[in-house]
């Protein structure tokens, strides 16, 4: 086969071409992957240091894990420990709380049968020590009604008969002409007199006629003394507390104590004011079922009650 002289001439030339070009190409591919083998191997240098820091981080949280499990079974056994000694405190707090119970019950127990007789009540009095208990008998009866409204302990515990004598000593030292002016011209006795009432208001129905009965004939005792009377009544909050324990409490002796108090109370001359208050706080209709009460001294008391009512509203007029 013949092949044309120009064939040849394009075919020598361009193979002429290829020679001139193919090393130009061939070192600018060679140049650019030369190029991205040293990005390569910079970016494994940069992953090794990396690696190397992140190796680091991870031992320093390793060590730090171990210290913290170390410390933690340390927490655990300090923990142990002092929940032990908890227990411990706890039981000796609590025998050490039955003991004082105990032991003030006892002791204020005979002093409540000491102060029966009236020739003792001076000698209970004089002294500085009587503000200190008044307020002991205050802060006593709060913490007791704090601590147990919702559970009412039972009427032959050490806490209760604790409470019992402590409030028996002031109904005894009250039922007295020399205690009675003593409580009320005391700043320690008018306060423990404003507690009286608020644990009248608060000590459960039903299961505590008895504390509040003391309260109550230490009440009445002090209506007696002229400053006494004027006192109480202007507790506001008293004679809706009376209103309530004669609609709730089913105590017999309870609601005959209640009913001399508030006689009491509508005893002081020229005071109106209690007359209406009660006649808004104590239905009509109580008082129709208290005048008709099996109880006979129920019955005396309240009509008794109706009538004053209605001679100081006659006398107002």
């Amino acid at each position: 086969m013949t092949v044309e002289k120009d064939l040849l001439s394009q075919l020598a030339a361009e193979v002429s071409q290829l020679k001139i070009n193919l090393p130009k190409i061939l070192n600018k591919a060679t140049t650019s992957a030369a190029a991205k083998v040293e990005r390569l191997e910079e970016e494994i240098k940069d992953l090794h240091v990396q690696n190397s820091a992140l190796k680091k981080e991870v031992e320093q949280w390793k060590s730090k894990w171990e210290r913290t499990i170390s410390d933690s079974q340390k927490d655990k056994q300090e923990n142990v420990r002092l929940q032990y000694d908890v227990q411990e405190l706890t039981t000796q707090l609590t025998q050490q709380s039955e003991y004082c119970s105990s032991l003030g019950s006892a002791c204020c127990t005979l002093l409540w049968r000491v102060s029966r007789v009236e020739d003792s009540i001076k000698s209970i009095l004089v002294g500085t020590k009587v503000d200190e208990f008044l307020n002991l008998i205050t802060n006593t009866l709060t913490s007791y009604i704090t601590a147990y409204k919702e559970d009412w302990p039972k009427e032959e515990s050490d806490e209760t008969q604790f409470i019992w004598a402590l409030c028996g000593i002031i109904t005894n030292i009250a039922a007295t002409a020399y205690g009675r002016d003593f409580l009320i011209s005391n700043q320690h006795g008018k306060a423990l007199m404003e507690t009286f009432i608020t644990v009248l208001g608060e000590a459960p129905t039903g299961k505590s006629s008895r504390l509040k009965n003391l309260i109550l004939m230490s009440l009445y005792n002090i209506s007696i003394n002229q400053k006494g009377i004027k006192f109480l009544c202007k507790q506001k909050s008293l004679l809706g507390i009376l209103s309530w324990l004669l609609q709730e409490e089913q105590d017999i002796e309870t609601k005959q104590t209640t009913l001399q108090l508030i006689q009491s109370m509508l005893s002081e001359e020229g005071n109106f004011s209690v007359v209406h208050e009660l006649a808004e706080v104590l239905p009509e209709s109580i008082l129709k079922e208290l005048s008709v009460d099996k109880s006979k001294e129920i019955r005396e008391l309240t009509q008794e009650i109706i009538t004053d009512m209605q001679q100081k509203l006659q006398h107002e007029l």
